[in-house]
C-alpha cells in the first residue's frame, strides 16, 4: 500500500526514485525476461551495487541483549552471544536446579536418618551435624555442629521387633547412599561426537558427569535412566518409609506389599523433580539419522530432556533434486515432531531474547515430562554481515524459527498449552512495517510491507543476488508485493511477478523480483506459521467474526423468507376470503330466489 503525504525535507531516511513508464517494446522486453527469471531463478543481471533487505532496521534496535547476566543463589554467569552460548545457558541452568531442590532434601534426608537411629538407639553422629546444618542453615560459620550435636540428650528409644529394626537398618543404609548420591554430580549429560569437539576448552560442566558415546545417543541414555532412576527410587522408597516410621504410621499389613513393588512411575511429581537430570545434547542432522530412537524415547515418557543445536540459518534444499522438486519439500520441524508425541515439553527460541531462552529452558527441565529443547545456534562465519542478535530477531520475525513453548501440563485444551507470544508480532500472518522514503525534497510516501523469508533471506549478500532488480520504469500492475501474492488464489496469479523491498548503500529503495522457488518456500514457511497459529488459539477470534457474519447472514436472509412467506399467506387469505364471500352470495342469491317461486 502507497499513501503520499507532504513534509519537511530530509525526515525520511528512505529515497525513491520514482520514474516515467518506459516504451511499450522496451517493457514488453524486460517482463519477458522479468518472466522467465521468475520460472527459472536465472537472470543476466549482475548487482553492482550491495543490496539488503529494506525492512531489516526495523528490528534493530541498536541494543543488543548482550552480554546478558544470570544471577542464581550460588552462580553467577555473564552469557554472550556466540557459538557456546545454548550450553552457558545449560550449564548454569543445571547447577541453579541442583541448588534449588537438592540442598534442602538432603538436609531431610539426614534429619529422617537421625530420626531413626532414635528408634533404634543407635547414635549417628555424622548425620545428627547434617540436620543441624538444615536446620540451622543461616548460621553455617558461626556454629560448631559436631560439638552441638555431642551436647544434645539422648532418648531412650522402644522395644522393636526383629523384622521392624531389619527394616530401620535397611532404610538408614539406603538413606545414607541417597545422601552419597546427591554429591555426586549436578546431572548427566550424554553428548554425540560432533558436539564433545566444541565443547573443548570450554570451562563449561565442571561438575556435571560429561559422556560421549558412539552409540546411538537416544538408546544409551534410556538404559542409562533405568540404572539411575532404579537406585533413585530405592531411595524415594526409603524416604517415604522412613517418614511413615517416625510419624507412626507405618503398617505392616498395608505398606510391606505396597513397597515390594514400588517402582519409579509411582514416584510423586515432586519426587521426580529431585533425580538429577538426564540430558541429551546433538545437532540437528542427529535427530533425522535417529528418529525412530528419538520417538522411541519420548514416547517411553521418561524425563529426560534433548537439547537438539541447529546450525542452520537458511533452509537447504536436497542437492540431489532437481531445484523445483526441492523447492517444494517442506522443511522437517524437531519441535512439531515432538509435539505430536503429545506429552512431551517443548520448547524452541532463538537466541535473540536471553531472558526467554533462560526461562524456557528453565520451565522445560523442571518439567517431569520428557522435554525437547530446539535451539539456534548463532554462526560467526553466517552472519558476519550483521549481528548475530540481528540474525536471530529476523529468523523469528520471518517466522523461519518461530519461538515456540508447549506444555502438556497447561491443560487438556491444546491452545491452552501454547505459548507463541515471544514471536515478534505473532497475531499477524507476517510481521508489517510502514516505509517512509521521500520521492523529492518535499514529498514522501507510505509503503506498509511485510517481514517476509524472503527479507530473512535477502540479508544475507551470497542470496540477495538471486533476486532480480526491476526499476521503477518496469513497473506495472502485474508486479505485487510477496506478502499479496502468497494470499492470492492460482486463478488471479496469471502475469503476476511478487517482489520484496531492498535498499542499497544510499538508503535507495529498489522493487526486487523474487523467483518461484523463493516463494515455495515462503509458502512453506507461511503454512507452519498459520499451523502453530490455528495450534495456538490465534485464529479464534477471526473464527468467530466469522461466525457471527455468518449468523448476521442467516438471519437477514431467514427474515426476507419469512417476509415472503407472511405476504404470500397474505394473498392465500385474501383468495380464500374473497372465494368464501363469493360462495356465500351465490348461496344468498338462490335462496331468495327460491322464495320468490314458493
Amino acid at each position: 500500500m502507497e499513501t503520499p503525504n507532504k513534509l519537511s525535507p530530509n525526515t525520511s531516511s528512505f529515497y525513491w526514485k520514482k520514474s516515467d513508464p518506459a516504451p511499450e517494446l522496451e517493457m514488453q522486453s524486460f517482463w519477458k525476461k522479468l518472466r522467465h527469471f521468475y520460472r527459472t531463478g536465472k537472470h543476466s543481471d549482475s548487482h553492482q551495487e550491495s543490496f539488503s533487505s529494506a525492512l531489516l532496521r526495523f528490528l534493530d534496535d541498536k541494543q543488543s541483549a548482550y552480554p546478558f547476566t544470570l544471577e542464581g543463589n550460588s552462580k553467577k554467569a555473564v552469557i554472550e552471544l556466540e557459538e557456546k552460548t545454548p550450553f552457558y545457558f545449560l550449564d548454569f541452568m543445571l547447577s541453579e536446579l541442583h541448588q534449588e531442590h537438592r540442598k534442602a532434601f538432603k538436609g531431610q534426608l539426614a534429619s529422617l536418618i537421625t530420626g531413626l537411629n532414635k528408634l533404634l538407639q543407635i547414635e549417628d553422629k555424622d548425620a545428627e551435624v547434617e540436620t543441624l546444618k538444615g536446620d540451622y542453615d543461616f548460621a553455617n560459620e558461626l556454629i560448631a555442629f559436631d560439638q552441638m550435636a555431642d551436647m544434645i540428650p539422648k532418648s531412650k528409644g522402644e522395644e522393636l521387633s526383629q523384622a521392624r529394626s531389619s527394616r530401620l537398618i535397611s532404610v538408614i543404609g539406603t538413606l545414607k547412599e541417597g545422601l552419597e548420591l546427591f554429591g555426586k554430580h549436578e546431572g548427566i549429560v550424554l553428548l554425540e561426537k560432533e558436539v564433545k569437539k566444541s565443547l573443548e576448552k570450554a570451562p563449561l560442566f565442571q561438575n556435571t558427569l560429561l559422556i560421549e558415546t558412539k552409540d546411538d545417543v537416544f538408546e544409551h541414555c534410556q538404559k542409562l535412566f533405568q540404572k539411575e532412576v532404579k537406585s533413585f527410587t530405592s531411595l524415594m522408597k526409603a524416604y517415604r518409609i522412613a517418614k511413615l516410621e517416625i510419624e507412626g504410621e507405618y503398617q505392616e499389613d498395608i505398606h510391606k506389599d505396597y513397597f515390594e513393588d514400588f517402582n519409579w512411575y509411582r514416584l510423586l511429581a515432586e519426587e521426580l523433580k529431585l533425580f538429577y537430570p538426564i540430558v541429551v545434547v546433538v545437532n540437528q542432522p542427529y535427530v533425522f539419522d535417529h528418529l525412530s530412537s528419538l520417538s522411541s524415547l519420548m514416547a517411553s515418557n521418561k524425563p529426560i530432556k534433548v537439547v537438539v543445536l541447529n546450525h542452520e540459518h537458511i533452509s537447504t534444499p536436497n542437492q540431489e533434486l532437481m531445484w523445483e522438486d526441492a523447492s517444494h519439500q517442506f522443511r522437517q520441524e524437531v519441535a512439531a515432531l515432538a509435539m505430536a508425541h503429545r506429552n512431551v515439553y517443548t520448547f524452541q527460541s532463538s537466541m535473540a531474547d536471553p531472558s526467554n531462552v533462560h526461562q524456557g529452558l528453565t520451565n522445560c527441565f523442571k518439567s517431569t515430562a520428557p522435554g525437547l529443547c530446539h535451539l539456534s545456534v548463532p554462526m560467526q562465519d553466517v552472519s558476519a554481515e550483521m549481528s548475530q542478535y540481528l540474525v536471530a530477531k529476523a529468523a523469528n520475525a520471518s517466522r523461519y524459527f518461530p519461538a515456540i513453548q508447549y506444555d502438556p501440563a497447561k491443560g487438556s485444551k491444546w491452545g491452552a498449552r501454547f505459548d507463541l507470544t515471544d514471536n515478534i508480532k505473532a497475531e499477524e500472518s507476517w510481521p508489517n512495517f510502514v516505509l517512509n522514503a521521500n520521492t523529492s525534497e518535499t514529498e514522501k510516501i507510505e509503503i506498509t510491507a511485510a517481514f517476509t523469508y524472503a527479507d530473512y533471506k535477502a540479508c544475507f549478500s551470497q542470496k540477495v543476488k538471486e533476486l532480480m532488480i526491476v526499476p521503477d520504469a518496469y513497473n506495472t500492475d502485474y508486479l505485487i508485493p510477496l506478502s499479496d501474492y502468497l494470499e492470492l488464489d492460482e486463478a488471479k496469479l496469471y502475469g503476476k511477478i511478487p517482489f520484496i523491498w531492498l535498499i542499497d548503500e544510499e538508503n535507495q529503495l529498489h522493487r526486487a523480483a523474487v523467483p518461484n522457488v523463493w516463494v515455495v518456500s515462503c509458502q512453506e514457511r507461511l503454512d507452519f506459521w498459520l499451523f502453530l497459529q490455528e495450534l495456538g488459539g490465534f485464529n479464534k477470534a477471526k473464527d468467530k467474526e466469522a461466525i457471527q457474519q455468518k449468523e448476521r447472514e442467516m438471519t437477514l436472509l431467514l427474515e426476507e423468507q419469512k417476509a415472503k412467506m407472511d405476504q404470500a399467506n397474505q394473498q392465500i387469505s385474501e383468495t380464500a376470503q374473497e372465494e368464501a364471500t363469493s360462495k356465500a352470495v351465490e348461496r344468498l342469491v338462490k335462496a331468495l330466489l327460491n322464495d320468490e317461486e314458493l
